[in-house]
């Protein structure tokens, strides 16, 4: 007898929708990608919606514009840097006595140490494109990251140095995020040339070392009347 054959049902295999989280993850994915390739005016809402697989329609639902999606990509990078920075500062401000060169070395290494395995700094190359072209955004993104960070830090040097006017460790702090900027250039042929190649400005360890006695002699440097400033 032949046996009977019972129908076989195929079962369709229906795959999950993507969640909310992993689209927003695409797009952060996707824009951090080409920002950095790009620079932040280089890059459009389509293209990065189209680098994604996404809708653009979802970039404003999520970001509200492009601006959003820069800012929100940028704390990504800038979160962990902050981080750092306050990690070390807490544990100097339990400190009986500090000096400024720890202080200084809170700030500067994290910049660097975190971040030099790779051949350029995401942070410096993201906010150097905004800056040479959003001059406005730049600013604003600037006080929102890390205004609080660094005012940490000025609370810290104020207690190092006493004798040197907050105005003053103002400007020093300005002076040495731009000299932090420049030291984040992958390229910088010039330093070679110059030290006859004596320096390797690839080696974050010297780099850092440099950057905090340099720094470090700024701030304690003494302040000089002149009328009625004091610089």
């Amino acid at each position: 007898m032949k046996k009977m054959m019972r129908p076989v049902h195929k079962v369709a295999i229906t795959r999950p929708l993507p969640s909310v989280v992993d689209t927003k993850v695409r797009l952060l994915e996707a824009a951090r990608t080409l920002f950095i390739r790009k620079g932040f005016s280089g890059v459009s809402i389509r293209e990065i919606a189209q680098e994604a697989k996404a809708n653009s329609a979802l970039i404003s639902y999520y970001f509200g514009d492009k601006e959003g999606l820069f800012k929100s990509v940028l704390e990504g990078f800038a979160e962990p840097l902050n981080s750092a920075r306050i990690k070390q500062f807490d544990l100097l401000e339990r400190k009986a006595d500090i000096s400024v060169e720890e202080l200084v070395t809170a700030w500067v290494s994290p910049m660097f140490l975190q971040t030099m395995a790779s051949r350029s700094n995401p942070v410096v190359s993201l906010s150097l494109s905004l800056s040479a072209e959003y001059e406005k955004l730049s600013e604003q993104i600037v006080v929102e990251l890390y205004d609080d960070m660094n005012e940490r830090f000025l609370r810290l040097l104020e207690r190092c140095l006493p004798n040197v006017s907050r105005p003053s460790l103002v400007w020093r702090l300005y002076f040495l995020v731009g000299a932090a900027l420049t030291a984040s250039r992958p390229k910088a042929k010039s330093v070679k040339n110059l030290s006859k190649g004596m320096i390797n400005h690839k080696d974050p360890q010297e780099l850092v070392a440099q950057l905090v006695q340099f720094a470090s002699a700024g701030f304690m440097a003494l302040e000089i009347k002149t009328g009625k400033h004091i610089i």
